[in-house]
């Protein structure tokens, strides 16, 4: 299977999808990830967002098991 990635807001914009699957055969930290998706879509540097795994928002060190739910999530604003 692999990894289940979900785009929101203007990151969604910016990909042009709203999700995808990722097929990675071994694991990855969320830093990892990051520099993946941002070579997949260098749309993506300038910008600022959070990565979450499994609905919690990670560190970059933070290991990826295989077949985990990714959410990029641009910042958020409110009160």
């Amino acid at each position: 299977m692999g990894l289940h990635v979900q785009y929101y807001g203007m990151l969604a914009e910016v990909t042009g999808q709203a999700e995808e699957n990722w097929l990675e055969s071994g694991r990855l930290t969320v830093g990892e990830f990051r520099k993946l998706v941002t070579d997949k879509y260098p749309e993506l540097l300038g910008k600022k967002f959070k990565i979450a795994v499994n609905r919690r928002i990670s560190e970059d060190l933070a290991p990826i098991d295989p077949q985990s739910e990714i959410a990029l999530l641009p910042p958020f604003a409110g009160g």
